[in-house]
């Protein structure tokens, strides 16, 4: 029986689990990988006490810090979440089962993916949700992003400093971001804006070679050799698995008051996953502190 179970190891859970430590919970960490979406960072330069901080190097030394705290931490899925008549909740997983008297929920977001063959295949082969993060590594090559918003925006811009040709390639007729950004974009010599269009088939083996992009208008579609690919469509939170659980918005994020405490007692969720507006390491940190600090607190007001 745990006192808690954290299921996401990015730095909203790793943290909750430093305080429920510190606060003697036995407690469990659960999560499908160490590190969260931070692990994609190249660098981060906005965390305190590092000016500049790998995103792996960064999880590294937090993770290490749980574990020395005594922390199980286990690198599984949950398949399912139930609760038992005495109060307590059972976590399933593929290989095993898990009691707990408290949840935290800091799973985070995911990005969206374009959903076609050869994608999860050439992750970091070429394919990247982040061009701030992994920008560098494409000094001088020809790349494309995919995406209509800020964020795609942002990244095509960004992009344009550092490789030699951008594509940017967007499903409809105009962008979506904020137009001052969208003329800076439009500036830029080596940046080509393929509106009307979808990449429709990813092409490489062992890494990225080619996209072949559709004209969504008149259906005809042509090949451009690029060694990267930067899609940027969003996030969006995986929480089917809490959908008997807790309350979620329309989005499908968990839905918390100012102590991160859910719709059912005894859960609590902090980070992206929740309804928070700031989604930054920092913001998630402190987040999953309260977390733990209000499980604690719901532990000693049962008994």
């Amino acid at each position: 029986m745990y006192d808690t179970i954290i299921i996401g190891a990015g730095p909203t859970g790793l943290v909750s689990a430093i305080y429920a430590a510190r606060r003697m919970m036995k407690s469990l960490v659960i999560s499908k990988n160490l590190g969260g979406q931070v692990i994609w960072a190249s660098e981060v330069k906005n965390f305190p006490g590092f000016e500049s901080i790998g995103g792996v190097e960064l999880m590294q030394k937090i993770g290490r810090q749980v574990k020395n705290l005594g922390v199980e931490v286990k690198i599984e899925e949950i398949k399912k979440i139930s609760q038992a008549e005495s109060g307590t909740f059972v976590l399933q997983t593929a290989k095993e089962k898990f009691e707990t008297k408290t949840i935290i929920i800091a799973i985070g977001l995911e990005p969206k993916k374009l959903k076609l063959v050869n994608e999860n295949t050439l992750v970091g082969r070429g394919i990247s949700y982040c061009a701030n993060c992994d920008g560098p590594l494409f000094k001088g090559k020809d790349v494309a992003v995919a995406g209509g918003g800020n964020a795609a925006l942002d990244a095509a811009e960004v992009m344009s400093k550092i490789a030699n040709k951008v594509y940017l390639i967007y499903r409809r007729d105009q962008f979506r971001g904020f137009e001052s950004l969208v003329e800076q974009v439009k500036n830029k010599a080596n940046v080509e804006i393929m509106l009307n269009s979808e990449i429709n088939e990813i092409i490489g083996q062992n890494k990225l070679e080619k996209l072949t992009v559709k004209n969504v208008k008149d259906q005809t579609a042509k090949q451009i050799a690029v060694e990267g690919l930067f899609v940027e469509i969003g996030h969006e939170p995986k929480t089917d698995l809490l959908a008997d659980l807790v309350e979620r918005d329309a989005l499908g994020q968990v839905i918390t008051d100012a102590n991160a405490k859910t719709s059912r007692d005894g859960v609590f969720a902090a980070g992206d996953v929740t309804q928070n507006e700031f989604k930054q390491i920092i913001v998630g940190c402190g987040q999953g502190a309260i977390a733990a600090l209000a499980a604690y607190k719901y532990l000693q007001a049962k008994k």
